[in-house]
């Protein structure tokens, strides 16, 4: 699998769009600290011009990042299907589990990658083009990150396993939007009226981070799990969700023909 997964990074790193991705995300986000910079100096008291502010922007936008990981993981999966290279990897003697977990580890190393290399860039302008208004707040988006990185590793598994299971990648990406996006609002609606609903809708990753929320006066985190201090909740939630879809896409994958 190690062999795999060194051809899947060979090949990936050749791929312009493996760092446009990037690129794009940090510009939007430069660009946002940018404006805040030039508007504060063009007018008096701008109360917006804080790193305060840049960083809020940042980890009250994880739904945005929670999406994006939908595409990142059918950009690093590739046009397996439609290119029909996959057939090649099992002809030359690699298994299928080791081809949907070394494409699964890959598209995590490359979006925890590229997720760290973007907030890196976002904090680095944000502190040296705006006023700095302590570490506490960097502090805070760090657990952020902290309690929504395994539910992002859910939204890469679910892609990851759709991607496998369906040939066509505009289906299989509407299929994760569903899952991923479209369950956790009907839930939401049903759970109005139904109590069985009403605690589903709690274990679905859209909703833990959707309504994550931050007390700013104590720097804390108030999560839908377990409260100020709910993080191993989330990451106990998110390892069972990644085992649970990983294993029924295997599965399905497994007794699928590779055309």
């Amino acid at each position: 699998m190690i062999s795999y997964i060194k051809s899947e990074y060979y090949r990936i790193f050749r791929n312009k769009w493996t760092y446009l991705f990037i690129l794009i995300c940090s510009a939007l986000l430069v660009s946002a600290n940018v404006v805040l910079a030039v508007v504060n100096a063009s007018e008096e008291n701008f109360p917006y011009a804080t790193t305060k502010f840049a960083l809020s922007m940042f980890y009250s936008n994880f739904p945005i990042v929670f999406i994006l990981c939908i595409a990142i993981t059918a950009l690093v999966f590739g046009n397996e299907h439609n290119n029909h290279t996959m057939k090649n990897s099992v002809s030359y003697g690699i298994s299928r589990g080791n081809i949907f977990l070394g494409k699964f580890i890959v598209e995590v190393v490359y979006s925890i990658l590229a997720f760290v290399i973007i907030g890196a860039i976002d904090i680095g302008t944000a502190y040296l083009l705006l006023e700095n208004s302590g570490v506490d707040h960097m502090f805070l988006l760090l657990r952020a990150c902290a309690a929504a990185l395994p539910l992002f590793i859910v939204a890469i598994a679910i892609t990851n396993s759709f991607l496998f299971t369906i040939e066509s990648t505009g289906a299989s990406n509407a299929a994760s939007v569903g899952l991923l996006l479209a369950l956790p609002l009907v839930c939401n609606m049903l759970g109005m009226k139904f109590t069985f609903f009403l605690e589903l809708a709690k274990l679905l990753p859209w909703n833990m981070i959707y309504y994550m929320g931050f007390d700013m006066e104590k720097f804390q985190l108030t999560l839908l799990w377990g409260g100020n201090n709910g993080y191993g909740y989330y990451w106990l939630i998110a390892c069972v969700e990644v085992v649970i879809v990983s294993v029924i896409g295997f599965v399905i994958f497994k007794k699928k023909e590779i055309k």
